[in-house]
């Protein structure tokens, strides 16, 4: 008897150490999930400077506007295209202390393919203006690349390309008023409008449909597209196209 209730008390104690050596390693996985730092997007931080114009699950569009002497709190982003609308002098803070202070040309572009936390300030005189393109996923095609008819190919009167590496190109787009453009193609792409106007859309199937693009339009479009397209409006059209070549079409 006395045998039998020491393999009770053995058993027993077996078991409360396994529950113990469990208990440890769940807390031990709370306390690494928890000591993960939040993701500080730059809307909520700071929603004077930061103005989402559109959100997706492909990308997020945000206007920033920093007046003279304005700084923002310190937050992260998403790889992200950028394109000055306004330029000016800025002092740029990494979380690790660094300062960088630069001259923003106005039209200058750049990218940057993994992501960044900082904290910003206009040290100049005027406002920056800034269009930010986050991108939100990243995906690789097993599949050769699809060959499209370039715009910059087909009309590279209004098609300049500002910037092209393996994640995106960005193009400034500029119509004069009564000018089109060749028939060609995009893959997914985001646009902005810095000068809209009135513009002609016309498919392969010969459908033809007009808009009004007000200055500050954005959309994002998610399929491939083929379309000619012409400023049928009295004024010159500008736009800034982005085309995601991390980001897959979607089908239909």
């Amino acid at each position: 008897m006395f045998g039998l209730n020491n393999l009770f008390l053995n058993s027993y104690k077996g078991m409360c150490m396994k529950n113990i050596f469990i208990s440890a390693i769940i807390l031990l996985i709370i306390s690494c999930s928890s000591s993960k730092e939040k993701f500080l997007h730059p809307e909520v931080v700071s929603p004077d400077i930061y103005e989402v114009l559109l959100d997706n699950e492909d990308v997020k569009v945000m206007r920033v506007t920093f007046e003279a002497g304005q700084g923002d709190l310190t937050h992260d982003h998403n790889p992200m295209t950028f394109h000055v609308l306004k330029g000016g002098k800025a002092r740029m803070t990494m979380p690790d202390g660094t300062v960088n202070e630069r001259d923003i040309p106005t039209g200058f572009t750049g990218h940057n393919p993994e992501g960044q936390r900082h904290q910003v300030t206009n040290i100049g005189e005027d406002q920056i203006k800034i269009l930010l393109i986050e991108r939100k996923k990243s995906e690789i095609s097993d599949q050769e690349s699809q060959e499209l008819i370039l715009p910059e190919e087909v009309s590279p009167e209004v098609y300049k390309v500002l910037l092209e590496n393996d994640d995106v190109k960005v193009l400034e787009v500029t119509f004069a008023p009564g000018q089109s453009d060749v028939m060609h193609e995009h893959g997914v792409l985001t646009y902005y409008g810095i000068k809209g106007g009135k513009l002609q859309n016309t498919l392969p199937d010969g459908t033809v449909r007009e808009m009004d693009a007000p200055d500050g339009f954005v959309g994002h479009g998610e399929q491939i597209v083929k379309h000619q397209m012409k400023n049928v409006g009295s004024d010159t059209a500008r736009f800034i196209l982005v085309e995601h070549k991390k980001i897959l079409p979607a089908k239909g």
